[in-house]
């Protein structure tokens, strides 16, 4: 059950997400999908084409499932045969993908550095999807979306209150402080907050909407809590190569709560052994990934 203190939060940032008359929908062909996908029995056909109706997500999604994250043995030309060889659910996955690459990119205006965002996110969803995988954590795939809107909070804060931002990531740069602790210093809410309160808007799984809403504190999730402590680790571990939109240039090492990565660890049955092996796996991954996503991002900070 969520503190007084959290629920007063969540109402208030709830209006603050009503109120933002730019923030954008997830495709049609993404609820379209979705709707189908519900149905008793829904062939790759029917789903190729809603898809294809939209040619930028279709061509997304052949981007990606032409990339090494699915390492294809030979190049897939056909929405159709895609979903034929991933399956139903991993393609559902693979349009929310899509889906979340074109909303944040019409968020991003004001002082948002979007390459820095993209760089960390991406990487926290591949080494997210490869702690699941080393966890056994069902459906692997969906952390890697996890991965993708854990910080988008952020996006949306450096939108509507760009010089408050700035402060944030003064406080973060120059003191080290906390993400969250130096969000609710100068906003009254943190990116997690923002981002569940989004995920809701967007009718997204509970799951997702937990997840992103206990990232920092996964210890404090009544459910979903393996979730959001592969999300926790994966952040803490990006943190070391892609650092996030506030840490971005911060010069000094990046600490996190040992305790909580302990819990966190604990959660998912691994031990800090895995990260070299993560890393070099997400590694190998992330810039075909990026390339394949996003085009005109570069892999160099």
């Amino acid at each position: 059950m969520l503190s007084l203190n959290l629920s007063n939060i969540l109402s208030r940032v709830k209006y603050i997400i009503q109120d933002i008359s730019s923030l954008p929908t997830l495709p049609q062909a993404y609820h379209q999908c979705c709707h189908l996908l519900e149905l008793e029995s829904t062939d790759s056909v029917a789903l190729a084409a809603v898809i294809s109706a939209e040619p930028a997500m279709a061509i997304s999604v052949l981007r990606l499932v032409n990339s090494a994250f699915y390492n294809m043995p030979r190049k897939i030309e056909r929405i159709d045969h895609a979903i034929s060889i991933i399956g139903q659910q991993s393609f559902k996955q693979l349009i929310l993908t899509a889906a979340i690459i074109k909303a944040v990119d019409s968020l991003a205006h004001g002082e948002i550095d979007i390459e820095v965002f993209w760089r960390h996110s991406i990487f926290t969803g591949l080494v997210a999807r490869r702690l699941a995988l080393h966890s056994y954590l069902p459906n692997c795939e969906r952390l890697f979306i996890a991965g993708l809107l854990h910080d988008i909070g952020q996006v949306i804060y450096f939108d509507i209150k760009p010089q408050k931002s700035l402060q944030v990531c003064d406080l973060v740069k120059r003191y080290g402080i906390d993400i969250t602790v130096a969000e609710h210093k100068v906003l009254g809410f943190d990116h997690q907050e923002l981002g569940y309160e989004l995920c809701k808007h967007w009718q997204l799984p509970t799951w997702l909407q937990q997840t992103i809403l206990h990232h920092h504190s996964p210890q404090l999730a009544s459910e979903y809590q393996a979730e959001a402590s592969i999300i926790y680790l994966a952040n803490y571990i990006t943190a070391q190569y892609y650092p996030g939109l506030p840490s971005h240039e911060h010069k000094g090492p990046v600490t996190y709560n040992s305790s909580r990565n302990d819990l966190a660890w604990k959660a998912i049955n691994l031990s800090e052994d895995v990260i070299e092996y993560v890393v070099e796996e997400a590694t190998e991954q992330f810039e075909d990934v990026l390339n394949s996503l996003l085009p005109k991002v570069n892999i160099a900070v």
